[in-house]
């Protein structure tokens, strides 16, 4: 079928009814056929809530696919969790395989077909993976447009025995969600904001810290991070909270000091820090009896006990496997107030932790929905 011999409105129809793999490989054949993808399917393509990025540092393979609504946290890409598998770009194996070139946004890329897998296979060199991935990805910008969201997941450890520098390509309207696990040469922060300072502001970082490390540059691209969740468990580790300039950051720790919570809530009080941030919490294994009081120490307020209680929740941006689901919820009768703009924030407190919801309300209208 030579789909150009057809009028407009039955290439459009029949275009509407292929799947995005689909669509993908017909963009492959030539430049005319891109641009009728492209204006015939920009109302679908605004309907992909993402295109993903996964990234396996073990053997330098990157899956990219379009998610189901729910993925299931660890679970590598499968038909479970997966709508539409698009591509997979490995490194080039010494055996040979029957692979054709085609010219991708200018550059000329391996391609093959057929094995195990139903959608294209992309292969590179160590030396122009960067680029390759770059022409594939803005291969993707034209053909789903740039209104979908499209995530790079970057994973830098194996856990539990070594660490490694996540690959973070430079790709334009890309977020990139980081994981690292802090051990052995990377516990020096020089490390760290080498690395982080090379990097694109990261959408969401999960950190495994197992050796003392200390505080980064207060400028650090690290702090800019949409939601930062450090898991220390074993050590007292350096205050994190104290430059964050996002909107979600969440601290397991050993040990963690009175007084930086307190100046953590009253920064926030006082309209100097933490504009942004919309949920936090700082939760401490040992030494953490001074949660009994803290209440009081931050001039906390109470709702009276007979009144309703408003309950905080918002999407959690921490994990990027599940990107619905929200927050611990906050039914807490305790709160505090913004001077700067009256804007209320709930406050809860346990055994080992201190929970922060800040609401889009003043406290006339916090009262007011209670």
């Amino acid at each position: 079928m030579i789909l150009s011999k057809y009028p407009h409105i039955v290439q459009k129809e029949i275009l509407d009814h292929m799947k995005h793999l689909d669509l993908l490989l017909l963009s492959f054949v030539s430049k005319n056929m891109k641009k009728l993808i492209m204006s015939s399917q920009k109302k679908r393509s605004k309907s992909i809530r993402s295109i993903e990025y996964e990234y396996d540092r073990s053997d330098g393979t990157c899956v990219v696919y379009i998610p189901k609504d729910r993925k299931p946290k660890n679970d590598r890409p499968s038909p479970k969790n997966v709508e539409s598998m698009l591509m997979r770009i490995v490194k080039r194996e010494e055996d040979k395989h029957e692979n054709f070139q085609l010219n991708v946004s200018g550059k000329i890329i391996d391609f093959r077909f057929g094995g195990e897998y139903e959608y294209p296979v992309v292969s590179y060199l160590e030396c122009v993976k960067e680029s390759v991935i770059q022409s594939i990805h803005n291969h993707f910008l034209d053909v789903f447009g740039n209104s979908v969201e499209y995530y790079w997941e970057g994973v830098g450890w194996q856990w539990p025995e070594e660490c490694f520098i996540p690959f973070l390509p430079k790709l334009e309207n890309v977020s990139f969600c980081i994981g690292m696990f802090v051990d052995g040469h990377f516990a020096d922060a020089l490390n760290l904001e080498k690395m982080f300072s090379s990097s694109p502001v990261a959408k969401a970082i999960q950190l495994r810290v197992l050796k003392e490390v200390k505080l980064l540059n207060p400028e650090s691209k690290f702090y800019q991070a949409e939601a930062i969740h450090v898991n220390s468990p074993g050590i007292n580790g350096p205050d994190f909270l104290y430059h964050f300039q996002g909107k979600q950051i969440g601290l397991n720790c050993n040990r963690y000091e009175k007084s930086n919570l307190i100046d953590f809530v009253n920064r926030w009080k006082s309209g100097k820090a933490f504009q942004n941030l919309e949920y936090g919490y700082v939760r401490i294994a040992n030494d953490n009896r001074f949660l009994d009081t803290i209440l009081n120490e931050i001039g906390a307020k109470f709702i009276d006990a007979n009144r309703q209680v408003p309950t905080h929740a918002v999407r959690q941006r921490f994990s990027w496997h599940d990107r619905k689901c929200t927050t611990f919820a906050i039914p807490s009768h305790a709160y505090v107030v913004r001077e700067s703009d009256n804007r209320v924030a709930s406050v809860m407190v346990s055994i080992i932790s201190f929970i922060f919801g800040v609401w889009d309300k003043t406290e006339e209208e916090f009262f007011g929905d209670g």
